[in-house]
């Protein structure tokens, strides 16, 4: 087995996650899919292969035959860094309070001040991470329970998928006890320090802790409920099946009461009554006078009141006619295909295009700056400028 070779610093790691941030990108948006195949890494790194031999050396990927994957140190870093991590991680948190006792202990036992400073200042960052792993594990819990019980099919799957998760909320759970209990166990420590940044962790944690605990209290409440709903959906199921069955069997008038409960229970009883409205068409009320009475005398007797509305006014015969009214404007695609097709600057050329309408110079000037806006990724600008009735302007041309 070859040995990796290992980045020497800081500034080679940065270096080649810039050079390779586009094969790195696609790699990650697809590490669940596990199907990066090598041909498409040649082809991001324009057929380089010795770029891909260099992340492969240094165990930045993993090549799988003609497949490729990225390695887990670089996914998990990855997923931290920008708070993709799915992973309900109580594992990590044990290790860290682990952690914790240890440098505690180690500072109670220590003399140098030095390093004793070092110990308190692991110890400060060690309950940051507690505090912050904690928030970020009830994050993930909430999204899991929700995931598992709305888009699992298999009942139960979902069933075992939700214990499983409530088996990981007490855990988050004891361990945040533990960790609480640790700092109230310690209290000798926390008052020898007398760091004002360790007081303010302590009850940065303790906030969190708060947060935390009432958060895993409405996940215990949703978790108890989707389970509940389970079972009562499981029962339901198994229900529906056995009445299929004695259906199939010809035997379910004989042996249930499925009857009687059909000819006692009026399911449309809670409906609106369907209202439907009948529009009469304009012919026939305006030439028939029968009908016309009769909705007077609805009208009447249901309160309903309308003064007579007057003719309105004849339309103005102006207002018919057709009028043509011209905008000035400019097909800004074909002034673009004529400046490149020629050689002078934008600014003579805008003066000097055959127009339909007269324009004003004000009318030059926005649209010389439309255009430089337009294409300016096409355009040469200089430092050059001329001067046109007192107003001046960059000398720009055509790519």
């Amino acid at each position: 087995m070859d040995t990796l070779s290992q980045f020497r610093s800081i500034e080679e790691l940065v270096k080649m996650l810039g050079r390779e941030k586009v094969l790195l990108r696609e790699m990650f948006e697809r590490r669940k899919s596990m199907a990066f195949r090598a041909s498409l890494a040649f082809e991001i790194v324009e057929y380089k292969r010795e770029r891909v031999r260099f992340l492969i050396d240094h165990g930045v990927i993993h090549a799988n035959g003609d497949f490729l994957e990225l390695e887990d140190v670089y996914v998990k870093f990855f997923e931290e860094v920008l708070d993709m991590n799915e992973e309900i991680s109580v594992a990590s948190v044990k290790e860290y309070i682990d952690s914790l006792k240890e440098n505690i202990n180690y500072w109670l036992e220590e003399t140098n001040e030095q390093r004793r400073f070092v110990y308190m200042g692991n110890v400060r960052k060690i309950l940051r991470r507690i505090g912050l792993r904690t928030l970020k594990n009830i994050i993930d819990l909430k999204r899991k329970v929700d995931v598992a019980y709305k888009q699992e099919p298999n009942y139960k799957i979902k069933k075992e998928k939700l214990v499983k998760l409530d088996e990981k909320r007490k855990g988050i759970k004891t361990l945040m006890q533990e960790c609480e209990r640790l700092m109230t166990d310690r209290v000798a420590f926390f008052r020898m320090t007398a760091d004002p940044d360790m007081q303010r962790t302590c009850m940065d944690v303790r906030n969190d802790f708060t947060d935390a605990d009432h958060n895993l209290l409405e996940i215990e409440k949703q978790i108890i409920d989707y389970i509940n709903q389970i079972e009562q959906q499981s029962i339901l199921f198994k229900k529906i099946r056995r009445l299929k069955y004695l259906k199939d069997q010809l035997t379910w008038r004989e042996d249930t009461d499925i009857q009687h409960v059909f000819e006692t229970r009026n399911p449309l009883w809670m409906e609106q009554r369907p209202y439907n409205r009948i529009r009469l068409s304009l012919d026939m009320l305006r030439g028939n006078e029968e009908l016309y009475s009769i909705i007077r005398r609805v009208a009447t007797k249901a309160g309903v009141r309308r003064l007579s509305r007057t003719e309105s006014e004849p339309i103005d015969k102006d207002f018919l006619e057709d009028s043509v009214e011209k905008v000035p404007s400019v097909n800004t695609t074909e002034l673009w295909n004529a400046f490149k097709a020629q050689g002078a600057d934008l600014f003579s050329f805008i003066l000097n295009y055959h127009y339909t309408m007269p324009r004003d110079i004000h009318d030059h000037v926005v649209l010389y700056c439309q255009m430089a806006t337009m294409h300016s990724g096409e355009l040469r600008i200089t430092d050059d400028y001329h001067t046109y009735n007192n107003i001046e302007y960059a000398l720009i041309y055509a790519n």
